[in-house]
């Protein structure tokens, strides 16, 4: 995983992270999404939907193992419209982004091709015709 990208899914997840775990809070976390017709978890699926986009655009596939969890979180933000289920589904999803955060951050950053080609009709140009 490119380190721009894993830096990006470490913030995005944080922020996941404490949505999470403030909507998750009995009576408060409640109120507070019915007081705004139900938009924080609007934007809880945008944020878990760019997640996935972030993960789809890491060429080198070690985060699209990880995939699972913005799906999960898309799912339980819609089934989270039911007060009480929706209250258990953000306490499992705290704890979900609480794996993510940590297989992100011990996942190993990887780069790209390293060695250098150098263009033009030189003796140093790996890709000759």
């Amino acid at each position: 995983m490119k380190n721009s990208f894993r830096i990006l899914l470490l913030v995005l997840g944080i922020i996941a992270l404490l949505r999470e775990v403030f909507l998750g809070i009995p009576g408060l976390g409640g109120t507070y999404i019915l007081s705004l017709g139900w938009a924080p978890l609007g934007t809880s699926i945008l944020l878990f939907g760019i997640m996935a986009i972030i993960m789809f655009a890491d060429r080198y596939g070690r985060s699209k193992e990880l995939l699972w969890v913005p799906v999960m979180g898309i799912v339980f933000s819609l089934l989270a419209f039911i007060p009480v289920i929706g209250m258990l589904l953000h306490w499992i999803m705290t704890f979900v982004l609480v794996y993510f955060i940590i297989r992100l951050m011990s996942m190993p950053a990887q780069y790209g091709n390293t060695r250098v080609y150098y263009g033009g009709d030189t003796d140093k140009t790996v890709n000759r015709r």
